[in-house]
């Protein structure tokens, strides 16, 4: 009804708009009209003016043409200008008068006889009066007509309003009524409202629309609702809304559809719409209620990933129980934490240990990346990246591959832009090694993605440990097992050794007179120094077994180190001198010692042997004494490292063990490292070995300070 009311009282406007429209263009038109004869009267005046002029120049009275114009110009006040000229550009009559016309008449005309020009005039009228005369008669007449249009329009108004508009205006008055009603239901409403006509155009929204999408109401009226929605669905939006207009199928909140709304600023929300038509007598509106469920689509995502987390922890956790090596456990769980849907991996990542030195770590398991194949031999280094310092801060860290200290990892060279996720395996106080993820380049973390990925970390730390713990049981085992293998062997030894000593010592003596009463040159002589020198060989290992064997009684006193190590190269200086070995000393300032130094003289004289027969062709003999701390305990640290031959890696780990020995039958007992190794421990330290890069072998001494 009011939509109605306004049409009529539009129309009603526009009928007298033009009623008026037309007067006025009749007034103008008539006044334009009068303008043109007044300007075609003064054409003609002025060539009346040409004929005299032309009469005059034909009969060459020049005084009567001159005296006729001026005369003619100074009778008639309007005339301006008038000015004469013949063809040779001479003037016979410029006349000009002082006045400022608001409104002039500037004509010209050509005077010819017989198709040559005699002479040509010039004249300007001011037509200001007649000018301002019309334009007061227009005025009158204007408004003249706009009064009588208003009379007349008020006069059929009344007559209108009685007959007609009356009851059209009760019945607006009724529906403004309803649509205050409506709009008090619009706004109570606890979710956004939008009312929008059949063309998508709104035309009504409540408070909550407001809040929920950043627009103001007045913004927003008019606009078509696909703008409250992203780019992507606005053209099917349209389409569904011919549609439901044909088949009327109301669409309720908690459907399947997956919906989005758009707020002001860009952001994009899940919603819930339900869709009413609502059809009146002109044409069918749509009533839309949209409701954010981003709450609950957040905690909705959050069971599931929660779900999907513990899933993955527990499936870490089975591996874990599967009787395969470490290796091929880490490889299955980086297979497992790739195929996480939840996460934008790149299905490239890789599992790094830490080595002893805390200074470096290796792969343990990789997966994906291009170009490479997985190896457990790669290093890296703790201090030369990203996933080092991840290891020295415990802390998880996702870096751009473009990092300065990023870009040395090798993946960065091979993959596409992505970002780096180093996780710490963390146990304790102890870093156990990292996880090394690569993600999308636009991947944003999250604190429950940190988390579970710190859960996994440390799920794979206690994989790790309790293989370490397993490892050291066996090896203790082992041990144990060696330790009662070797104290029963020591016994026997001790007892045989005992047993066969006092033979020993009568053969040697018998076998030393004999030596001295038989002639010298004869067979039985040289049989007399060969079983000397055998029993002189068994008297020597049997010391060995004895030192071996018998439990350890320290003498222990404070001593320098160096001093001791110095001793024993005086001792060998002039057989290295004979090999051409050089010794070179690395002398660090130290504290003094507690130690048995007969026993450690021992241990250095051992090694100063097996140095001089390592390198037969001569060589360099480095000494090297410092002080290091080893998992939080300080020891004095000697190095002793030759250039001779080496041994083979596949001998490192035998070369401690009892009658043990890479060098030829008769040249040593194999007891020398054995005794070494007892006497480091009795000590409270103990003894490594490794081969150099270059060659030769080094060991390395640790006797603990406190």
């Amino acid at each position: 009804g009011h939509f109605k009311y306004q049409r009529i009282v539009i129309g009603y406007t526009l009928i007298l708009l033009i009623f008026l429209s037309v007067v006025v263009s009749v007034i103008v038109s008539h006044h334009q009209e009068m303008m043109d004869q007044m300007e075609e009267d003064a054409q003609q005046e002025l060539k009346l003016i040409g004929n005299f002029a032309r009469d005059a120049l034909l009969r060459h009275d020049y005084s009567s043409f001159e005296h006729f114009l001026k005369s003619w110009a100074e009778e008639h006040r309007e005339i301006i200008d008038l000015k004469a000229t013949a063809p040779n550009n001479f003037v016979f009559v410029d006349f000009h008068r002082d006045a400022s016309p608001a409104f002039t008449f500037h004509l010209e005309e050509n005077v010819t006889f017989e198709g040559k020009a005699l002479i040509f005039l010039e004249m300007t009228k001011d037509m200001s009066a007649a000018q301002t005369s019309m334009i007061r008669l227009r005025y009158r007449l204007i408004s003249g007509s706009i009064l009588m249009t208003v009379v007349l329009g008020l006069v059929l108004w009344l007559f209108m309003r009685k007959l007609a508009l009356a009851p059209m205006e009760r019945e607006i008055l009724m529906k403004d009524q309803a649509e205050k009603k409506f709009r008090m239901l619009l706004e109570s409403a606890p979710d956004s409202m939008i009312y929008s006509d059949r063309k998508g155009k709104i035309l009504m929204v409540n408070r909550e629309t407001e809040k929920l999408f950043s627009y103001p109401r007045k913004e927003l009226e008019g606009k078509d609702i696909e703008v409250l929605m992203p780019e992507r669905f606005r053209e099917r939006h349209r389409q569904f809304r011919e549609h439901f207009v044909e088949t009327s199928n109301v669409r309720p909140m908690g459907h399947l559809l997956e919906l989005y709304g758009r707020t002001k600023e860009g952001r994009e929300f899940p919603a819930d719409i339900s869709v009413r038509i609502i059809r009146s007598d002109e044409e069918p509106f749509f009533l839309s209620l949209i409701r954010d469920i981003s709450e609950r689509k957040i905690r909705e995502e959050k069971i599931k990933r929660s779900y999907s987390y513990q899933r993955t922890i527990s499936k870490i956790l089975g591996i874990s129980l599967e009787p395969i090596s470490l290796k091929e456990q880490l490889h299955r769980i980086l297979d497992i934490i790739l195929t996480i849907s939840d996460f934008s991996f790149q299905s490239i990542g890789s599992i790094y240990l830490m080595n002893e030195d805390a200074q470096s770590m290796e792969l343990a398991a990789r997966q994906g990346f291009p170009g490479q194949e997985a190896s457990g031999q790669e290093q890296l280094t703790v201090l030369d990246s990203i996933c080092g310092r991840t290891a020295v801060e415990r802390r998880i860290m996702l870096v751009n591959c473009n990092d300065r200290q990023a870009g040395k990892m090798r993946v960065c060279s091979h993959a596409p832009a992505h970002k780096h996720y180093c996780v710490p395996i963390v146990s304790g106080d102890r870093t156990l090694g990292i996880i090394e993820l690569i993600v999308q380049h636009d991947h944003r973390s999250s604190r429950d993605e940190e988390e579970f990925l710190i859960s996994v970390a440390n799920t794979v730390a206690g994989i790790i440990e309790h293989d370490r713990l397993n490892l050291e049981r066996q090896h203790l085992q082992g041990e144990l097992a060696q330790a009662e293998k070797m104290s029963a062997l020591g016994r026997l030894t001790a007892n045989v050794a005992h047993e066969i000593r006092n033979p020993l010592t009568l053969i040697g003596g018998f076998a030393r007179k004999l030596s001295r009463n038989i002639y010298e040159g004869g067979k039985d002589r040289e049989y007399a120094r060969i079983i000397v020198a055998q029993v002189s060989r068994l008297e020597k290992i049997l010391k060995s077994v004895l030192t071996y064997s018998r439990e350890a009684t320290l003498d222990r006193a404070e001593h320098d180190i160096n001093a001791v190590i110095e001793e024993v190269i005086k001792s060998y200086q002039n057989e290295y001198r004979k090999k051409a070995i050089h010794i070179e000393r690395h002398f660090g300032k130290l504290p003094f010692l507690s130690m048995d130094k007969d026993q450690v003289w021992m241990v250095f004289n051992n090694l100063f042997s097996n140095a001089l027969d390592a390198m037969p062709d001569g060589g360099t003999f480095t000494v090297e004494t410092d002080t290091d701390s080893v998992h939080g305990k300080d020891y004095i640290v000697v190095t002793l490292s030759d250039t001779g031959t080496g041994i083979p890696d596949h001998q490192l780990q035998a070369i401690f063990e009892p009658f043990y020995t890479t060098k030829v039958i008769g040249k040593g007992t194999g007891l020398g490292l054995s005794i070494s190794k007892k006497i480091m421990e009795d000590h409270g330290g103990f003894i490594q070995v490794r081969n150099n890069v270059d060659k030769g072998t080094s060991f390395q001494l640790f006797f603990p300070l406190e």
